[in-house]
């Protein structure tokens, strides 16, 4: 796109956007809170999801279509000052839950106790073998974890060189897990602002990437759209490994689309994509396995104007290869556990044992695929009901929860657009990317959980940015997204009442 024609652009984001959104949020808080006077969740998580919502819609908005940012003639300033918007609030954030938590808690893990703990431990035992001088990682994680499971191996190696660097875990003084942490606050501080990085250059790799397949304009929307995402800036204060995660796969998808469409076509712009990939499968091998089909299937399906024929034939070899090199024998365990998840066990399972345990709901065993597929692009719902302790995780993302409700709609929207005008072929990568990991999430256990929507979320708020870019030229679009934010907020009320019903508290 010329910069000269930026000024000459329509008002991409009206008011009529945050107007609905925020005021579906306020009711939807007010009516549980109201309804559920007995079980409200503490005026701390109201507060935060009032923050979250405002900020995304209302302030994020502002940034959309403000002159000053939005409308710099050249990319690299509009970079740096879309780094400094997105960093400063992940930083502040980070360094207020750290106190929080010490404050509240004794430790800097507050309620993400459960793989918080094991990635701190696993890190300070990682630590403690490179002081010795054993580099044998998965041989020695698998005897010290009991399982040669690589998926959490990537990120506990990750955070032990942190360790190392910055001198926790170098003892033998090596505690059981569950027992309280001995990191020093240096290194905790270390892995977390280090997420503040990834995560912003996460920000900055979603503009390069909208921009090259929707256009300058959806790009700088759907970069701000991830900056201002307030459950981002959650994962970036706490010791989980999704936002590493979610760089690595915006980086992969990045990198990939960039080699795609390149003329120039070399082993040395192949292989790094190659070993972004390898990454992701020591993280989450099921994300690493989608990568890889997507990259493969998007070189064979994509429009002859984007990918040629010798870059399909290359990369789909390559892909492949690296596929049975770094699963090697676990690529027919991991196939047959998809499997499984495709017809419904574990899911089926995973949801009796929600219905019957201790707190749990009695409704969560009619939920599986047929339930999740049609909402997996909208759900999680936020949770504004407390009914026993124990959820503050999901109550502190309540209001981020809700932005995601109400994007979805553009998502589903753009999806459409793309599909009737035959124009989701020159987009493939990304779209097959993301439908491919919310493939496999509706057929897993987590379908539900917010936590593993992350690796789709940044490609999410791509494709809703473009779908929004529509939206605003015809004015019907504004009364279907009135309709949406209504759908949204008796959702929202709703699923507060399933939740509750469900233990028999309504």
């Amino acid at each position: 796109m010329d910069y000269r024609q930026i000024n000459k652009l329509p008002n991409m984001y009206p008011s009529w956007v945050p107007r609905s959104a925020i005021t579906g949020y306020l009711l939807a808080l007010f009516v549980v809170s109201i309804a559920y006077s007995a079980y409200s969740m503490p005026w701390y998580y109201m507060f935060s999801g009032i923050v979250a919502v405002v900020v995304f819609f209302l302030y994020g908005g502002t940034l959309v279509n403000n002159t000053s940012i939005v409308k710099i003639r050249k990319d690299r300033l509009f970079e740096k000052r879309l780094f400094i918007v997105a960093f400063v609030p992940r930083v502040l954030l980070m360094l207020l839950l750290y106190q929080l938590f010490l404050s509240n808690y004794g430790d800097p893990f507050g309620f993400e106790t459960g793989d918080a703990l094991y990635y701190d431990e696993l890190g300070r035992f990682v630590s403690k073998l490179i002081s010795n001088g054993n580099f044998h990682f998965y041989d020695e994680i698998a005897r010290w974890c009991g399982s040669d499971e690589m998926s959490d191996m990537g990120y506990g190696i990750y955070v032990g060189f942190i360790y190392w660097l910055t001198g926790s875990g170098t003892t033998d003084n090596i505690h059981l897990l569950g027992e309280a942490s001995t990191t020093s606050a240096l290194s905790i501080l270390t892995v977390r602002l280090l997420k503040c990085v990834w995560s912003t250059l996460t920000v900055l790799l979603v503009y390069r990437l909208a921009k090259r397949n929707f256009g300058e304009q959806t790009g700088r929307m759907a970069a701000i759209f991830v900056a201002m995402w307030p459950n981002f800036w959650y994962y970036c204060a706490v010791h989980l490994k999704e936002t590493e995660m979610v760089f690595l796969a915006v980086l992969f998808v990045e990198q990939a689309d960039q080699m795609l469409r390149s003329r120039q076509f070399t082993a040395w712009k192949i292989i790094p994509i190659l070993l972004i990939a390898a990454a992701l499968f020591t993280v989450r091998t099921p994300l690493g396995l989608v990568a890889i089909l997507a990259l493969v299937f998007s070189v064979v399906m994509s429009s002859s104007r984007v990918v040629s024929w010798g870059k399909r034939i290359i990369v789909g070899l390559l892909a492949i290869l690296l596929v049975l090199v770094v699963a090697g024998n676990r690529l027919e365990e991991k196939s047959q556990e998809l499997l499984q998840q495709a017809r419904g066990g574990q899911q089926q399972e995973n949801m009796e044992w929600r219905a019957k345990r201790q707190d749990g709901n009695a409704f969560a065993k009619y939920a599986g695929k047929s339930v999740f597929a049609p909402l997996i692009f909208t759900i999680p719902f936020p949770s504004m009901v407390r009914p026993f302790d124990g959820q503050d995780a999901q109550q502190i993302v309540n209001g981020g929860n809700f932005v995601k409700n109400i994007i979805s709609g553009f998502i589903i929207f753009a999806l459409v657009m793309l599909l009737t005008s035959g124009k989701w072929r020159d987009h493939l990568l990304p779209l097959s990317f993301m439908l491919g990991y919310l493939v496999v999430l509706t057929m897993s256990q987590f379908a539900q959980s917010e936590r593993f929507h992350q690796p789709a979320t940044p490609f999410e708020f791509m494709f809703a940015a473009y779908g929004l870019s529509i939206a605003v030229t015809k004015a019907k679009y504004k009364r279907w997204y009135m309709y949406w934010c209504v759908l949204m907020f008796v959702a929202c009320v709703i699923w507060n009442w399933f939740k509750m019903a469900g233990r028999g508290l309504s």
